[in-house]
């Protein structure tokens, strides 16, 4: 998604970049102790992790009964996680639509 975002936005990834030659340099790779100095690398990073998080975020959730989902059983007592990358088609839509996100929603895969 890193990769994604700075290919369809130069000026930002000109603009990161920038600010990490100034911050640390040329002769070093940044750690973390220059993070508090790194404000717009910090928002780019912040950025993709809220389009597309590398693990399932929220609570995981144990079914208390044996249920059957779209032909899938699912017992008892198993745990089930909501993955972010998933998206019901409707709210896809919605995204594809808002002016805050939208011709950055394709990097969104649909699961009907």
């Amino acid at each position: 998604t890193f990769i994604y975002a700075m290919l369809v936005n130069p000026e930002a990834q000109r603009k990161a970049q920038g600010e990490i030659d100034s911050v640390v340099g040329r002769n070093r790779l940044p750690d973390f102790s220059d993070r508090p100095n790194l404000p717009y690398v910090e928002a780019v990073y912040r950025e993709v992790m809220r389009w597309h998080p590398v693990t399932p975020l929220g609570l995981a959730h144990s079914t208390s009964a044996d249920d059957v989902y779209n032909g899938y059983f699912i017992p008892k007592g198993n745990f089930t996680f909501c993955v972010h990358a998933v998206i019901p088609s409707i709210l896809t839509q919605e995204l594809r639509s808002s002016p805050t996100y939208g011709q950055y929603c394709v990097i969104y895969r649909v699961i009907d």
